[in-house]
C-alpha cells in the first residue's frame, strides 16, 4: 500500500522555524541588522554571545581575521563545549579600549 500523496501547494517542511532564512532566529523575530542603527547590538536587544559571522559583520572584517583574533586572545571569547562565543557587551568595551589605545 503506497502513501497518499500531499497536494502541491503544501509547505515543504511542517517542523522548519525561523524568521529570516539562515540565521537560526525564531519566528516572529527581526533579522540581523533590521534595527533602527546598525551599531553594537545592545544586551537587551540581541544576542548576548555573538558567533564569529556576526563579529565579523559587526567589526567590518572578514571570518578569517575573525578567527585568528579570537584564537590569539586578543578578543574576549567565552567557550560553552565546542563553542566559541563572543560576549556582546565585551565586545563593546574591546573596540572602546582599542580606539582609546589608538589615540595614545
Amino acid at each position: 500500500m503506497t502513501r497518499p500523496r500531499l497536494p502541491i501547494n503544501a509547505p515543504a517542511s511542517l517542523r522548519r522555524r525561523g524568521g529570516a532564512r539562515g540565521t537560526g532566529a525564531a519566528s516572529g523575530s527581526p533579522p540581523l541588522g533590521s534595527g533602527a542603527s546598525d551599531a553594537l547590538p545592545a544586551i537587551a536587544d540581541g544576542p548576548w554571545l555573538l558567533e564569529s559571522r556576526e563579529v565579523a559583520r559587526l567589526l567590518g572584517i572578514g571570518r578569517t581575521k575573525t578567527f585568528q583574533l579570537m584564537a590569539s586572545g586578543d578578543l574576549p571569547t567565552i567557550r560553552l563545549g565546542r563553542c566559541v562565543r563572543v560576549p556582546a557587551a565585551a565586545l563593546s568595551l574591546w573596540i572602546t579600549a582599542q580606539t582609546s589605545a589608538a589615540d595614545n
